[in-house]
């Protein structure tokens, strides 16, 4: 191959590199705690450095990259057993949250529920917004229940869950399954039905790590 001729074909430069970066590291191209060289990355890409440098705020805001000290940006460390272990603790925290919502809410929350939802159409579905709007949401499911230590516990967890979420939203039919999903969680809080409503959350959250455990090449 012509050493000059770039790895990447793009019409968005930043999209692009975002892109090359984000599936090396789903890959296993890139290992976890793997320093990213930006200088080798901008002549394997054959870009300049700054589309290099978007890409990375984008995967570090996202979790996937981490900083740190005199080390610059490194890969996060994509556990099967910490996803599995996240996501049991959050559908568990999180109809405990819906049963009491079922109970609590206002029909005027119950309408902004799913209007939150709703505003998820006019996104992207691998969008920074669509996972910004994916969590609050669920905030909203949680915070009508009056359950303010949980709730803030699970701040902590969605904190977390921001590194399989970027996966997820990347995977092909996921956004579309999200809003399916969301649907069913709105369905059943407005029936004030908690069995249908705890059932649309874990299946909702299972279908994460099912799709992000099929798609990464995890170490462990």
């Amino acid at each position: 191959m012509d050493s000059q001729q770039p790895l990447i074909q793009y019409t968005t430069v930043s999209d692009s590199v975002y892109l090359w970066i984000k599936n090396a590291i789903v890959q296993g191209d890139f290992k976890p705690g793997e320093h990213i060289p930006q200088e080798s990355l901008t002549k394997k890409l054959g870009v300049s450095r700054t589309p290099v440098r978007d890409a990375i705020k984008r995967l570090e805001a996202e979790g996937l990259l981490i900083t740190r000290p005199h080390c610059g940006a490194v890969v996060f460390h994509l556990s099967r057993e910490r996803l599995n272990e996240i996501y049991d603790i959050r559908i568990t925290l999180e109809q405990y949250c819906a049963e009491r919502t079922c109970l609590r809410a206002t029909d005027a929350e119950l309408d902004s529920l799913e209007k939150a939802s709703l505003r998820m159409l006019d996104v992207s579905g691998g969008s920074r917004e669509f996972m910004q709007l994916d969590r609050q949401f669920h905030r909203m499911i949680c915070t009508p229940s009056g359950c303010n230590d949980t709730v803030a516990i699970l701040e902590g967890l969605w904190d977390k869950c921001d590194s399989f979420k970027s996966i997820y939203y990347s995977l092909k039919g996921r956004r579309d399954a999200t809003l399916s999903e969301h649907a069913r969680i709105v369905q059943g809080m407005r029936s004030r039905d908690i069995a249908v409503a705890r059932k649309a959350i874990s299946d909702h959250l299972k279908d994460v790590v099912r799709s992000v455990s099929e798609s990464v090449n995890f170490l462990s």
